[in-house]
Order: structure tokens, then sequence, then C-alpha cells
């Protein structure tokens, strides 16, 4: 609630992961690597999206480097030199992803767990 005005704050919904926010970019990335068999490559990544969306290798890269930061991928490199490419694996699963987005949901709106915000809602 913005003490100012005494409007609620729903910005904060899309921050609920660790203070982090999912871009369309990162939603879209994060879509292809669920469909693969980890670990997953942004080469790999680059090749399904690039007929989608002609965005450059460098762009593919740096935004899942951003969502390994942000927590979304784990990031290990495939060997012990520093330009050796990187391995990504989800953190969790879309449902896991979705569930927890609906959680924080129904936490910040109705300001209790999902499934008592449903249980209510269904009567």
């Amino acid at each position: 609630m913005n003490k100012d005005t005494g409007v609620k704050d729903y910005v904060g919904i899309r921050k609920g992961f660790g203070g982090h926010s999912l871009g369309e970019l990162e939603a879209q990335i994060l879509d292809i690597i669920w469909d693969l068999e980890p670990p997953v490559t942004a080469a790999k990544v680059f090749k399904i999206m690039y007929p989608r969306r002609e965005l450059s290798y460098s762009t593919i890269m740096l935004t899942m480097s951003k969502l390994a930061r942000k927590g979304f991928l784990v990031q290990e490199r495939s060997g012990p030199k520093k330009t050796d490419a990187f391995f990504y694996s989800a953190v969790m699963s879309r449902e896991e992803l979705g569930k927890n987005l609906l959680e924080e949901i129904a936490l910040r709106i109705f300001r209790k767990p999902l499934v008592e915000a449903v249980t209510e809602l269904s009567k």
C-alpha cells in the first residue's frame, strides 16, 4: 500500500521470486528450456529461438545468464576453462513456477493461501 495515496501496489506481484521479475524474453527462453532435456546450452536455445524471433546469439546467452543470476536457472561450466560453454537447467518445473505465481498472487490480493482463496471463491 502506498503510504501517500493509500492505493495498493500490485506491481510487487511481478517481483515475487526473490525480488526478481520475469520479462517476456526470459519467459520464452524458460519455455524452451522446459521442453528440452537438461542440461541445455545457449546455442541450442538460440537454434530454436531464432526462427521465432531473430535475436543475436549474445542476447540469448546474456538473457540465460540473467535467468541464472535471478535463480530461475542453474548455470554450470561444461569444462574447466573460462572459455568453455555453460550448461543450464531449470531450477523449477513449469508447473512449480505457475503454482508459485498463483500462490504469490493469492497472498497479495486475497491475503490468504491459494487453497483458501480458491475454496472461498468457489462457494
